[in-house]
C-alpha cells in the first residue's frame, strides 16, 4: 500500500473529500424552471395583484375591478375605480355606464337624514354629470329619478335639522333653514310643511306680518292639504292676538331669497307670491255675529274690509258676497 494512505489524517480527509464531491454531484440541478404555458388566462385575483403599468392603463382592466368591488360593496373603492376609469377614457364607449355606476357608488353610501349629507350632494352632482355629458344616454330616466330622491333627502335634512333649532328655540336659525327648503327644493313635500314651519317659527319671534304671509301662502297655493287646517288656525290666532295685522297690506314681490332677514328689519326674508284661492267651501275662522260685503274668494276682515288687494289682485268680475267678518268669502 503506497504510504500515502498509511497516515489516518489522510485517509479521513479524502473520504470526506469524495463524500462532498458525490453530494453536490447528486443534488445539483443545473436545468432551469420550466415556462409558464403561454397564453395562460389570468384569474381575477390577478387584476388586483401584481398588475404591470400597462394593465393599469387597460379600460378592460379598470372597469372590472371597479365593479368587483362595487358588487362587494366597497363602494369607496368602487368610486376611485371608475373615477380612474373616466378620467382616461372619456371617449371610451362604456364611459356612461361608468359614470352611471359612478353617480350610484356615490348614492349607495348614503345613510339616515341625520348624518353627513356629503354622498347625497355628490349622489346628485354625479349624476347631474350623467345627463349633462352623455346626453341621451340610456341612464339617463334613472338619474333624473334618483336626482329627485337626492332633493328629497336634502329637504328632509334641512327639515330635520330646522326642527331640531325650533325646539330649542333658535328661531332665526330655525327659519333659515326653512327658507332654504321653500326655494331650493319647491317640489318636495317639505317645500309644504316648511310654509307652516316658517309661519309659526315667525309667530314666535313676534313678527306676525311676515307669520300671516306664510300661513296665506300655505293656505292659498295648497287649498287641498291636509296641512291647510293647521294655516287656517295659525290665522285664526294671529287675528284674534292682533287683528290689525289681517288687514295690513304691503308691496309685494316675487319668492325670492334675500337672506335670513331683511337688513332694515322691516320685511321678511321671502315675499311669497300669492294667488286667489278656489271657491271651495271654507270653515269660519272666527265666529261673529255681523257680516258686510267683501269679494269672493278673499280674507274678510273685522272691520268688513277684503284682503283681496294685500294678497293677490282680484279680477274686476270677481263678485261681492255677504260675508262674517273674519271668515273667508266663499
Amino acid at each position: 500500500m503506497p504510504h500515502v494512505f498509511r497516515h489516518p489524517v489522510t485517509m479521513v480527509l479524502l473520504s470526506v473529500t469524495s463524500c462532498l464531491t458525490l453530494g453536490c454531484s447528486m443534488f445539483s440541478d443545473n436545468k432551469a424552471p420550466a415556462p409558464a404555458a403561454a397564453g395562460a388566462e389570468r384569474t381575477d385575483a390577478q387584476i388586483f395583484v401584481g398588475d404591470t403599468i400597462e394593465m393599469n392603463y387597460d379600460p378592460n382592466v379598470i372597469l372590472k375591478r371597479a365593479e368587483s368591488f362595487h358588487e362587494k360593496e366597497g363602494y369607496a373603492e368602487a368610486i376611485v375605480e371608475y373615477q380612474h376609469f373616466l378620467d382616461l377614457h372619456r371617449n371610451h364607449i362604456l364611459a356612461p355606464y361608468a359614470q352611471y355606476r359612478l353617480a350610484l357608488s356615490h348614492f349607495k353610501l348614503i345613510q339616515t337624514i341625520d348624518r353627513d349629507m356629503t354622498p347625497v350632494k355628490k349622489a346628485q352632482e354625479e349624476f347631474w354629470e350623467l345627463i349633462n355629458g352623455f346626453p341621451a344616454s340610456q341612464y339617463e330616466a334613472e338619474a333624473r329619478v334618483k336626482i329627485r330622491e337626492c332633493q328629497g333627502l336634502l329637504a328632509k335634512n334641512h327639515f330635520f335639522v330646522g326642527r331640531f333649532y325650533y325646539r330649542r328655540e333658535q328661531y332665526l336659525a330655525a327659519a333659515k333653514r326653512f327658507e332654504k327648503i321653500i326655494v331650493g327644493y319647491p317640489s318636495t313635500e317639505e317645500a309644504i310643511e316648511s310654509k307652516l314651519e316658517l309661519a309659526k317659527t315667525y309667530q314666535k319671534l313676534g313678527a306676525l306680518e311676515w307669520a300671516r304671509d306664510w300661513a296665506m301662502e300655505l293656505v292659498q297655493q295648497h287649498p287641498r292639504h291636509q296641512l291647510r287646517e293647521d294655516g287656517l288656525e295659525l290665522l285664526a290666532a294671529i287675528e284674534k292676538e292682533k287683528p290689525n295685522v289681517m288687514m295690513a297690506s304691503r308691496s309685494r314681490g316675487s319668492l325670492q331669497p334675500r337672506g335670513s332677514l331683511a337688513q332694515n328689519g322691516s320685511k321678511p326674508a321671502f315675499f311669497p307670491t300669492t294667488t286667489a284661492i278656489n271657491g271651495a267651501t271654507r270653515r269660519a275662522l272666527q265666529a261673529s255675529s255681523t257680516v258686510t260685503d267683501c269679494q269672493l274668494g278673499s280674507w274678510c276682515g273685522q272691520t268688513g274690509t277684503s284682503l283681496s288687494s294685500a294678497f293677490a289682485p282680484t279680477p274686476r268680475d270677481t263678485p261681492s258676497v255677504t260675508c262674517r267678518p273674519g271668515t273667508w268669502c266663499q
